[in-house]
């Protein structure tokens, strides 16, 4: 079997599950490989999630479908699915995105060679109003090709510069790299892809593989992602002995995550808990105060264009 790709499932809207598992299975086909969908339920509640799942694995035998019991997070989800995962290649999906229709015919090459064992590319952000690119990894970095190294770990450390389903890697890479920290409902595909980057380059694809949804209920647009609990993904990072030596990088992304929180907190109303943001970003490193006196003027001036933070803003007015 060539790929096996994992789908953690809670609540998803069934319209969109059904639309998420359609995009990879149109993909394969487009692209001959054999492969399976993997969902693995959440612990859904939702009568017509639980209908739409069970109607995907009857309506094709590439799905298979798991229901391990309660709902354990996104991190949890997907290591049940590498547990099970038969493919040489792994790649993800979430319940609510899509794939690319010629993601795999664009990657098949990559696939086929013994030198690659991690893959990425280019996602697009869907919007309700329409689609758009994303910033692109190889461009923060200077380029594209093969990418690696210690930029490279700081690049997807301190940014969302490539999503988890952009993104193909070996099997036993995967497995290697120890799969995704237990117990994290935020940043463990970022953690995830920083522990591959110590194990193997990656090898840019410059091609659109994955749309983003940039609406609805997901944890993205959770109003717990606005706060602190967002963090802990640096704290379980800095533990990591596969990014030990990286202390200096860590405590930047750290930075860079705190003047995210600052600027999405902004955008979302919470001006109180942006500037506590801002303040923790300042004591993290005192040398930058002209970011702080930056995050001033965009505080005064209640939002709007700025050069503080390479964060994405989530705008969650979206969402309401």
């Amino acid at each position: 079997m060539d790929i096996s790709v994992i789908c953690p499932v809670m609540n998803a809207p069934s319209r969109l599950l059904r639309s998420a598992a359609a995009s990879v299975l149109a993909a394969l086909d487009a692209a001959r490989m054999q492969g399976e969908l993997i969902i693995i339920d959440d612990g859904s509640t939702e009568p017509a999630t639980l209908r739409a799942m069970a109607w995907l694995a009857a309506r094709d035998g590439r799905v298979v479908l798991r229901r391990p019991g309660a709902n354990a997070g996104p991190a949890s989800a997907r290591n049940q699915g590498l547990a099970i995962a038969r493919g040489a290649w792994l790649g993800f999906v979430d319940a609510d995105d899509l794939w690319l229709p010629d993601r795999l015919m664009a990657a098949r090459m990559l696939m086929a060679s013994s030198d690659a064992q991690w893959i990425g590319g280019r996602h697009l952000l869907l919007r309700p109003a329409g689609s758009e690119a994303a910033p692109s990894l190889a461009a923060a970095m200077g380029g594209g090709g093969v990418l690696c190294g210690a930029a490279l770990t700081r690049c997807l450390l301190a940014n969302f510069w490539m999503h988890l389903g952009a993104m193909l890697v070996r099997r036993d890479v995967a497995r290697r790299a120890g799969g995704f920290a237990p117990g994290l409902f935020y940043g463990e595909d970022v953690l995830f892809m920083a522990r591959l980057s110590i194990l193997a380059p990656l090898h840019w694809l410059d091609a659109d593989l994955y749309a983003w949804r940039r609406a609805g209920g997901g944890l993205t647009a959770a109003s717990a992602r606005l706060g602190a609990r967002s963090m802990a993904m640096h704290e379980v990072a800095a533990r990591d002995p596969l990014l030990r030596g990286f202390t200096r990088e860590l405590r930047w992304a750290r930075y860079s995550a705190l003047k995210g929180l600052a600027v999405n907190n902004l955008h979302a109303g919470h001006r109180a808990a942006a500037a506590r943001f801002a303040l923790r970003a300042f004591a993290q490193d005192p040398r930058e105060g002209r970011d702080l006196w930056r995050f001033a003027t965009l505080w005064l001036r209640g939002g709007g264009a700025h050069r503080y933070s390479p964060a994405e803003p989530f705008a969650l007015k979206e969402h309401r």
